[in-house]
């Protein structure tokens, strides 16, 4: 397709499509859930292999970059639709900027300023244009979301959605025999990472109160289990077994019930029968060759982003590392030193690769200032996470935030190892997430309120350690 045509295209669909479509979904209801829905359902990004649901204008392809061109993803356009519906439906109560939407765009500019050094400053507009677009998706699930039963209907999708990204990767692993399953990903570490961010929400809700579908919705974390084996990634895996034991625990001990004591039994013994199952499997990709070797790159990698922090603390420039970790910039030379040192040829024709760890790829391009807007991003939404989960009496809500808090928190940790959170399904997933997050926060902030009102003390912190009345949510009907 012609770069002409596809600037029509994507003029046609987000500057005339969306907002029509966004006038019509004002007055329906029922047409506006089936968008959200489809929103969210399309962050996979694929139905039977690795889709590329959009369309890149000036196309980069062979770039190693986290970003190979102004992409617009088709799910964008639907959040645009449903932020133009709900303003206006009602325009006062809508937020451009949410809670968690200004420290994202804070984050956003402070990367921005790395393009005073970027040797190609296209690369950073691009960047740019990537996180704005996806922050549609923060914007529109915070607003579309109201009340109790909009977060439960978020939860039957995403159920929806790994128990297909399930069979999909069955099919992959025992049709196909691939070894290490990528599902509708680019690869296998990213699937992983998406089905613990995900996963771990929808086990806390499902051990929660008996809501419509909750089977349905437990048997979709055992498709997450399933999806998890067959990526093999064996620190996702980790992080994995880490927030299952996360959410078990913390959910038994916030409240005992015979609900949840049957889950964790019936989970112990499904996993202990899958660890059997599996084990071989599992203990080989442990052992794998070149283990050694990924981990002694990953260090070298590393170095590089310090060499490039030490000269720029603005940074090299936002989607400029693979450019400059390349010839002529002398950051390639502790790459060079690692070959030759053991006994290899350096072949100048193959591009070099990409730092591993998020954090050191964000401190090589962005400086102090990105990766220090993201530190604060990451540290206030898991704050708010934490304040959904202590603040709230039992009820759906607090397990929610247990689950997205838990979910997100091992992508921040996995992500010292892996740039998932840079891969666009990933990103995608963790917006809807945060626009989750801000709106249980705005409802927190109500319930505090009307407790003040009534002249209670609320103390948030006196409740870490178990005292002090909880608040309580009456918010269960939809707003037509």
């Amino acid at each position: 397709m012609g770069e002409l045509i596809k600037i029509a295209f994507v003029a046609a669909i987000f500057l005339v499509l969306a907002p029509l479509g966004g006038m019509a979904l004002a007055k329906r209801p029922t047409a506006s859930r089936v968008v959200f829905a489809l929103m969210c359902a399309m962050t996979i990004n694929g139905l039977l292999q690795a889709g590329n649901w959009g369309l890149t204008l000036a196309s980069i392809e062979r770039y190693r970059g986290h970003t190979k061109g102004y992409h617009f993803y088709f799910n964008q356009a639907l959040a645009l639709a449903l932020i133009i519906a709900r303003f206006l439906q009602n325009p006062r109560e809508f937020k451009w900027i949410p809670p968690n939407g200004g420290l994202y765009l804070l984050y956003c500019a402070c990367s921005f300023v790395s393009i005073v050094n970027a040797p190609r400053p296209d690369y950073v507009w691009m960047s740019l244009q990537k996180m704005l677009f996806a922050g549609l998706l923060l914007c529109a699930t915070y607003n579309y979301i109201r009340t109790e039963e909009d977060l439960i209907f978020f939860v039957r999708v995403m159920a929806g959605v790994m128990i297909w990204q399930m069979f999909v990767c069955l099919k992959m692993k025992y049709l196909d025999h691939i070894y290490q399953v990528r599902g509708t990903f680019e690869h296998q570490n990213p699937l992983c990472m998406y089905a613990v961010m995900i996963g771990l929400p929808i086990l806390a809700a499902a051990m929660g109160p008996p809501f419509k579908g909750a089977n349905v919705v437990l048997f979709a974390f055992l498709a997450c289990g399933i999806v998890v084996q067959c990526t093999l990634s064996r620190a996702g895996m980790m992080m994995f077994a880490a927030g299952i034991a996360g959410v078990l625990g913390l959910s038994f001990v916030e409240k005992p019930t015979k609900r949840r004591l049957g889950v964790i039994t019936s989970l112990g013994c499904l996993g202990l029968v899958g660890l059997l199952l599996t084990l071989d499997t599992i203990v080989s990709r442990f052992n794998d060759e070149g283990n050694d070797s990924s981990s002694e790159l990953r260090h070298v990698m590393n170095e590089a982003s310090r060499r490039m922090l030490a000269d720029h603390s603005l940074g090299i420039g936002w989607n400029n590392f693979a450019l400059a970790f390349n010839p002529p910039f002398p950051y390639i030379e502790v790459l060079h030193e690692w070959v030759l040192g053991r006994g290899m040829a350096i072949n100048e024709e193959v591009d070099s690769p990409v730092v591993e760890s998020h954090y050191w790829l964000m401190l090589a391009e962005t400086g102090w200032l990105g990766c220090g807007s993201y530190i604060v991003l990451i540290a206030v939404a898991t704050w708010r996470n934490l304040l959904g989960f202590v603040c709230f009496d039992h009820g759906f809500i607090r397990c929610l935030s247990l689950g997205i808090g838990l979910g997100c928190l091992l992508n921040y940790v996995q992500s010292t190892l892996e740039r998932v959170l840079v891969q666009p399904r990933n990103l995608m997933l963790w917006l809807i997430l945060l626009g989750i997050t801000a709106r249980i926060e705005t409802i927190r902030r109500k319930a505090v309120a009307a407790e003040k009102a009534q002249g209670r003390r609320f103390v948030t912190l006196s409740l870490l350690f178990g005292f002090g009345k909880r608040l309580q949510t009456n918010e269960t009907a939809s707003p037509s």
